[in-house]
């Protein structure tokens, strides 16, 4: 019997670890960003040196390769499993939480991989937030209202600067 138990609480667990963001009604699904897009954007921007935050971080694997090209990584998760799991991985700042309420005044970079509706509503977080010279980094999906400087179609990813 109590193997069963243990077995019914990892399987809701694990449920509820992927259904977070819509029960919190933030972001959007999870799914793992490329990190040859996101590798290709950074060369790039040329993050070295550059505080770079990744709203809505999953396990970390942007901000582990940020980091690995000497950028000052900043996370953003709601999940607290996924935070968890991340803030051990990257051993870097991250920040459990809404990146709806997180400040990005200090950001050089900020890489996003969320749904187009989402990006809509962050696009005006950023024209209020982000100071002039600070990059967007969207993989998948266009940022309204931002300067586009550069996009790569095979790998979808698009390279924005705020003027």
């Amino acid at each position: 019997m109590m193997p069963l138990v243990i077995l019914i609480v990892l399987a809701g667990v694990a449920i509820l670890h992927f259904v977070w963001p819509f029960l919190a009604g933030r972001g959007g699904a999870y799914s793992t960003s490329s990190l040859r897009a996101a590798a290709w954007a950074f060369e790039k921007i040329g993050v070295k040196g550059k505080k770079v935050y990744d709203l809505g971080c999953g396990y970390g694997v942007v901000l582990a390769l940020a980091k690995k090209m000497g950028a000052v990584p900043m996370g953003v998760e709601l999940d607290p499993l996924r935070w968890l799991i991340c803030a051990l991985r990257c051993r870097c700042k991250v920040l459990l939480g809404d990146m709806f309420k997180t400040p990005l005044h200090d950001a050089d970079v900020v890489y996003i991989f969320q749904w187009p509706s989402v990006n809509e509503r962050l696009a005006d977080k950023f024209a209020k937030e982000l100071r002039p010279g600070a990059y967007v980094v969207s993989y998948m999906w266009e940022v309204p209202g931002l300067r586009l400087v550069d996009h790569n179609p095979r790998l979808r990813v698009y390279v924005y600067q705020k003027t």
